[in-house]
């Protein structure tokens, strides 16, 4: 008994650390988080807590694979484990397994519908194309509320980002007002408003969240964001500065863990014209995802390279799940469109522009501008 007790402490201390992961994005701490969880099973083999907080830890890795082995050895000591269910969908969802995804998070609610349950269904709803759901569902997981305020703000952050890809800005803003009233310093908020700001062309208000972001934690989202809108607004030296910063914490991330993700870093290449070959390098590490977010990053390199083939098969795979991102249609549209397939083309980004017409203060200029052209090209031709 004396080592079951001394085994639940070493959990939570697990579960402490690894919610200041959340909180900070320091992921040196998965490594001091590793190492209670480890202690925990040492001293309880059948700690169920402490093998889910292992396939939590490796979830955060991106080590996918192996936080499903370790969540089903969790779900065999204990078949009510609910956050093992989640870590479960939560692996399955990000290698793309949509369906059992669904399965998963759903025994996830069926066990106890909380804020952790609801915010996951709501995220996935969201993936495949199920906005309206997706924002019910993230209500939800804000109205039951939960132990940490940093929680409670990722999901108002989340919620925001449903409105704001579905084209509806001011309920996005008045999600994130509202949020900032309460949370004021949360990172998640601030880089959501930035977004939000950024599409309202509210450059400076954009500007400032994401420095605020940065100061609290130097993100690779919110830097390379921060970039694009000193470069939008002519200040390139400070942009050069912020993309420097992005390479820099790339290295120091992955010297500093074993974490092994690397489409952020194929984004932001791509997405800048810069080192395309090894964009192209990265994004092809998980060649035949599944992923939707990584599809479309992988066709958008192929794209940059000039490989349209392999780019229309991967964009339509990230089209796949009806996911309501603007910028997978402006993808599409430009793939289609090198490829000389003016009609597909003119869809994609008709309806890129449609769904979202401030996606990006950057792309939906050229997606108009591009609309406009193939029209007046199939005009001249007809």
């Amino acid at each position: 008994r004396e080592k079951d007790a001394d085994a639940r402490n070493w959990v939570n201390l697990g579960d402490a650390l690894m919610q200041h992961v959340r909180e900070s994005a320091d992921t040196n701490y998965y490594t001091y988080a590793e190492r209670v969880y480890e202690k925990a099973v040492e001293l309880d083999p059948n700690n169920d807590g402490a093998i889910t907080g292992l396939a939590w830890v490796n979830s955060g890795r991106h080590q996918f694979p192996k936080s499903i082995e370790l969540a089903n050895k969790a779900i065999a000591l204990n078949e009510r484990n609910n956050l093992a269910y989640g870590l479960l969908g939560d692996a399955e969802l990000e290698l793309g397994d949509y369906p059992a995804a669904f399965e998963h998070y759903q025994k996830m609610l069926d066990l106890r519908p909380d804020m952790a349950s609801y915010s996951r269904s709501a995220h996935l709803l969201h993936i495949t194309g199920q906005t309206f759901r997706a924002a019910l569902l993230m209500r939800q997981a804000i109205s039951g509320g939960g132990a940490f305020a940093e929680n409670t703000a990722w999901c108002r952050a989340q919620l925001a980002l449903i409105y704001s890809s579905d084209g509806n800005l001011p309920a996005a803003e008045q999600v994130l007002e509202d949020a900032l009233q309460k949370t004021p310093n949360n990172r998640h908020v601030l880089a959501a408003m930035g977004k939000v700001k950024a599409a309202l062309k509210d450059y400076p208000a954009a500007i400032a969240c994401y420095q605020k972001t940065i100061a609290l934690t130097p993100e690779h989202e919110s830097l390379a964001a921060l970039g694009d809108l000193y470069a939008l607004t002519g200040d390139k030296a400070a942009a050069e500065r912020e993309y420097a910063l992005v390479e820099e914490l790339h290295r120091k991330s992955h010297a500093a863990s074993d974490t092994t993700h690397n489409f952020p870093m194929a984004e932001f290449y791509v997405d800048h014209d810069r080192n395309l070959v090894e964009a192209l390098r990265l994004a092809e590490e998980r060649k035949t995802t599944k992923n939707v977010f990584e599809a479309d990053i992988l066709a958008w390199c192929y794209y940059k390279n000039g490989d349209l083939e392999p780019a229309k098969k991967a964009i339509q795979r990230a089209l796949s799940q009806k996911t309501p991102e603007a910028k997978f249609l402006y993808h599409a549209g430009m793939i289609y469109a090198a490829a000389n397939d003016r009609v597909p083309a003119q869809q994609y980004l008709y309806r890129a522009l449609n769904l979202n017409p401030n996606f990006s203060p950057i792309l939906a200029p050229i997606a108009a501008q591009k609309l406009q052209e193939l029209g007046q090209a199939t005009a001249s031709n007809n």
